[in-house]
């Protein structure tokens, strides 16, 4: 819902009267990425204010449109934090990564919101290029279990990090996008490490 005359004079008046203060903009980042976790992408600026118990102003001053609210989310969910864990061995930090992958994949929610966004991503290059990148940088992010495993003599080195990521993610996203059962952890991990060829 776009803002109306009156709220429009109000915004450009407070914008030119103070700065905005950086509280209330962690708040209404807070509260926007909440009901994006919540509510998928529907949802209202309004919805936002009254979750940042803030006036629709405030939300309108840092934001123009809910487009750029929503790239901003996404953006961040991208570039959250990616545990890389240190077992000790190949088999052991893959099954770390594919348990805390799967664990998000079930939670409620999203699916639903990984529907949403790649729906976007078809519609709005913007969203599509957050996603790519965002995407890409976390997988690399997780590369050091690969790096580990070839020092050990785990992995061979030339073997293709990429080919070995999308293996996983691509096919826990077919899988979740599609609502169709995900494995548990030792499937997968067996599946990555060794095919399906007999022990």
């Amino acid at each position: 819902m776009r803002p109306s005359v009156s709220d429009t004079w109000s915004i450009t008046m407070s914008a030119r009267g103070r700065k905005a203060d950086p509280a209330v903009g962690e708040r209404i980042r807070q509260a926007a990425a909440t009901l994006v976790l919540t509510h998928g992408l529907d949802f209202t600026m309004d919805d936002v204010a009254a979750a940042a118990g803030v006036g629709r102003a405030s939300v309108f001053r840092r934001y123009g449109s809910k487009r750029d609210m929503l790239l901003e989310a996404i953006a961040g969910f991208m570039d959250a934090h990616v545990a890389v864990p240190d077992t000790g061995s190949l088999a052991g930090d893959l099954h770390v990564v594919v348990t805390d992958t799967l664990a998000l994949w079930r939670l409620p929610g999203i699916a639903r919101l990984a529907k949403q966004v790649y729906g976007e991503a078809g519609r709005d290059p913007a969203v599509a290029e957050i996603v790519r990148t965002g995407m890409r940088t976390r997988m690399e992010r997780s590369w050091v279990v690969y790096e580990r495993a070839i020092e050990r003599g785990e992995l061979s080195p030339d073997a293709d990090l990429w080919l070995l990521t999308d293996l996983f993610t691509g096919f826990v996203a077919y899988r979740g996008l599609l609502d169709l059962p995900l494995p548990e952890p030792e499937e997968v991990v067996r599946a990555l490490l060794q095919g399906f060829t007999s022990p």
